[in-house]
C-alpha cells in the first residue's frame, strides 16, 4: 500500500498601527518579502501580495543557545503557520477571532524554544487573503535574518498590506526570556507579568541589552543563502470523479498548511508510518487525507517547510474538477518521496488506497 515497494527499498499589537511616533520610538526594522510565485485564479498569472514583518524587539544571546536559521527551526515556523492560517481562515467568525494569543513550546533542533503568537486588526475583521506559503517564505526568511544577528529572543510584527496583524514572540529557553513579555510592550491585548519588558530592558541593559536596531535587507533570500533551494515537483494520478470537488488552493489554505506540517515532521523524524486526518475547507468541503513518505529507508528530504508547501499550493490548483486523487512528491534527483491521497468520497474513494 502506497508504493509499499519503494518504503522498503527505496532508500508571530496594536501598538503599531501604522503610528510613526511608535515606531521611531521602538526603532523597529523592516523586512519585506515579495512573493513571486503566480495564481491561477480566474486563469491569470496575478502577481500575489508580499507579506512584510517588523522587529519590534530583539535580544542578544544570553545563554548557549540562539534562533537557528529556517532549516534548523521548521518545527517552530510549522507550528505557527498552522495556529495563525487556522486563526485567519476561521469560519464562520472571522470577526469574533481577534485578540487570540497561544502559547507554545517546542524543542527544534536539540533546542528548547517557546513562542507566543497572536492576531489583531487595523480594521473590523482578523482575516487575510495570504497563502500558507507566503507566510512561510516570510517566516523563514525573518528566521534567517535573526540567526544572522545572532538573536536569542524576538517579537516580530507580520502584516500582508491590509489590516490583519499576526505578533511572534519566540525565545529560546536558555535565553531566560518570555517571548509574551517580549511582546508586550506591542499591543494592548497582550498581558504583562510583573516584570514588564521595559523593566528588563532597563534592569539587564548591562548583562541582556537589546541588540541595536538595524536595517533588514528587503531582498528575498533563497533558501540556504545564495544558493537556489532544490524545489519539490508533484506528479498528480488516480483522478477521480464524482463528489464533492475539491476547493482550489485559495480555500484551502488550512489544509495546505496541516498537511504540509505532516510531511515535515514526519521527514524531520525519519518517520516513515503513514499520517491521516480530514479537515474543512472554506468552502464547507471535508477532505480527507493520507500521507506516507518512502524512497529511502529514512523516508526524509532536506526539503524547508515552505518548499513543502508551496509545493502543495501550487499543484492544489490544478485540481479543478477532481474528487480523490494521488500526488507523488519528489524533491530534486533525491530519493525521497512523498505520497499524498485526498479524497471528498471516503466511502468510494479512501485517501489511504489513493496512491496503492
Amino acid at each position: 500500500m502506497f508504493k509499499s515497494i519503494s518504503n522498503q527499498f527505496g532508500s508571530i499589537l496594536v501598538s503599531l498601527l501604522s503610528i510613526q511616533g511608535v515606531c521611531s520610538a521602538l526603532a523597529i526594522d523592516n523586512s519585506q518579502i515579495q512573493d513571486g510565485a503566480n495564481s491561477t485564479e480566474e486563469n491569470q498569472l496575478v502577481a500575489r501580495t508580499p507579506d512584510h514583518y517588523t522587529v519590534v524587539h530583539k535580544w542578544g544571546p544570553v545563554g548557549p543557545e540562539i534562533i537557528s536559521p529556517a532549516t534548523g527551526v521548521g518545527l517552530v515556523i510549522s507550528s505557527a503557520l498552522g495556529v495563525f492560517v487556522t486563526w485567519y481562515v476561521n469560519q464562520p467568525d472571522k470577526d469574533k477571532i481577534c485578540g487570540r494569543s497561544a502559547v507554545v513550546d517546542i524543542t527544534d533542533g536539540g533546542i528548547d524554544y517557546q513562542y507566543y503568537a497572536y492576531s489583531y486588526t487595523t480594521g473590523d475583521s482578523c482575516d487575510s487573503s495570504q497563502r500558507t506559503k507566503t507566510l512561510a517564505d516570510t517566516l523563514s526568511d525573518a528566521m534567517d535574518y535573526l540567526h544572522s544577528i545572532e538573536a536569542s529572543s524576538v517579537c516580530i510584527d507580520l502584516d500582508h498590506e491590509g489590516t490583519w496583524h499576526g505578533v511572534l514572540g519566540l525565545a529560546t529557553k536558555s535565553s531566560g526570556e518570555s517571548p509574551r513579555d517580549a511582546c508586550s510592550a506591542h499591543h494592548a491585548g497582550a498581558k504583562r507579568d510583573e516584570n514588564s519588558i521595559e523593566d528588563k530592558a532597563e534592569n539587564n541593559s548591562d548583562s541582556h541589552p537589546e541588540i541595536e536596531a538595524a536595517e533588514t535587507n528587503s531582498t528575498k533570500r533563497d533558501e540556504g543563502g545564495l544558493v537556489k533551494r532544490t524545489s519539490i515537483s508533484v506528479t498528480q494520478s488516480n483522478k477521480q470523479s464524482g463528489g464533492a470537488v475539491i476547493g482550489r488552493s485559495n480555500k484551502s489554505q488550512q489544509l495546505i498548511a496541516e498537511i504540509g506540517g505532516k510531511i515535515y515532521e514526519q521527514s524531520y523524524k525519519q518517520n516513515c508510518a503513514g499520517v491521516e486526518g480530514s479537515l474543512q475547507d472554506s468552502n464547507g468541503v471535508t477532505v480527507n487525507y493520507y500521507y506516507i513518505g518512502g524512497g529511502d529507508e529514512n523516508c526524509d528530504t532536506t526539503a524547508e517547510i515552505k518548499t513543502i508547501v508551496k509545493a502543495l499550493d501550487d499543484s492544489w490548483d490544478g485540481l479543478r474538477d477532481t474528487s480523490a486523487l494521488c500526488m507523488t512528491m519528489q524533491h530534486g534527483s533525491g530519493t525521497w518521496r512523498g505520497y499524498l491521497g485526498l479524497s471528498t468520497i471516503p466511502d468510494a474513494q479512501p485517501a489511504v488506497h489513493m496512491c496503492d
